[in-house]
């Protein structure tokens, strides 16, 4: 993926305090330890300072081979003294040494010239959190879904599944889960259903991008039209990418001959990598017809799973209360 400058320069001060964290947190034990069996220090001066001989054989003696091979047996006695200094203290080295949030690359970001995957999970997730920025609203739970605003009995039953479904696609959630498309008329809680599963999903620990249609598709638009302080693509590639996308309020977008090619390039880009989305909307499925192309609906139709939201707008209902 495409990342802003900013986004960089947040992964790597994050990595940098998880290095330097590491670093001190040993320094720190390695310091304790050292008070309390002063040897070490000792042996480790003399380490270092059988390096700069070394260093200094290389140089300019006379004979660097055979000073070399006595240098490294000095320091082979050394290490030999420091492992029994440990075994007498009851620890082990490792102990004493950085303990790193990434061992493959130290906190670095890199292993040997190539970017960790450490530091490309955490562009990922910088860059999901600053679009999650970009929606005003705030994560719902599934606590606070009120099934009994919903006045008629059958709405009351149909809302009741339909909560207890998306209870059971967070809790089971993961890269196999199955697309849905959330549709019914305004007020009827498809928003919250949908914010309530990003949160659960979030705190497994996956990478969530939520956001209206009309906001992601324009941020999109503008990225490829040079019109956005963003890198071209990369709101594009979170979309595609992401390990779930929530479209929100599909339908209410200004509709373009770009936005509905952009669409459909998202829908289907995701299903062949097989990465579940979310798409909400006040429209039904005829309407979803009639406005997008046959490509976009046919898909949504034969492989999302419609969830019809069905009762009274229960925004209306919570003001009359």
């Amino acid at each position: 993926m495409k990342y802003s400058r900013d986004i960089v320069f947040k992964a790597s001060e994050e990595l940098r305090k998880r290095r330097e964290s590491a670093e001190n947190a040993a320094n720190m034990r390695k310091l304790e330890f050292s008070q309390k069996h002063p040897q070490l220090t000792e042996i480790e001066s003399e380490m270092a300072k059988i390096g700069t001989e070394a260093i200094k054989a290389v140089l300019g003696c006379d004979d660097p081979k055979s000073f070399v091979e006595s240098l490294k047996r000095k320091s082979l006695e050394c290490q030999k003294a420091r492992e029994a200094l440990f075994k007498s203290a009851g620890i082990t080295a490792d102990e004493l040494a950085p303990h790193y949030y990434c061992e493959k690359c130290k906190d670095t970001g890199y292993v040997d010239g190539v970017v960790c995957d450490c530091f490309e999970e955490l562009l990922k997730s910088l860059s999901y959190k600053e679009l999650a920025k970009k929606t005003p609203l705030k994560i719902s739970s599934f606590d606070d879904f009120d099934i009994s605003l919903y006045e008629d009995k059958s709405a009351r039953e149909r809302m009741g599944d339909i909560l207890l479904f998306c209870k059971n696609y967070s809790n089971d959630f993961d890269l196999a889960s199955p697309n849905l498309f959330m549709y019914g008329e305004t007020g009827l809680g498809k928003t919250h259903l949908s914010l309530a599963i990003a949160g659960e999903v979030i705190k497994k620990g996956y990478g969530v991008v939520y956001g209206s249609a009309q906001n992601l598709l324009t941020a999109v638009e503008r990225e490829r039209f040079g019109r956005s302080d963003e890198p071209d693509g990369t709101t594009e590639e979170a979309l595609l990418n992401c390990d779930l996308l929530i479209l929100d309020d599909l339908g209410s977008e200004f509709t373009t001959q770009f936005t509905v090619a952009q669409l459909y390039n998202i829908i289907n880009t995701r299903m062949a990598k097989e990465l579940p989305t979310i798409i909400n909307s006040n429209i039904g499925i005829n309407e979803l017809e009639a406005r997008y192309t046959n490509r976009i609906t046919s898909r949504i139709i034969g492989e999302y799973n419609l969830l019809n939201f069905i009762g009274n707008d229960i925004r209306q209902v919570k003001k009359q209360i």
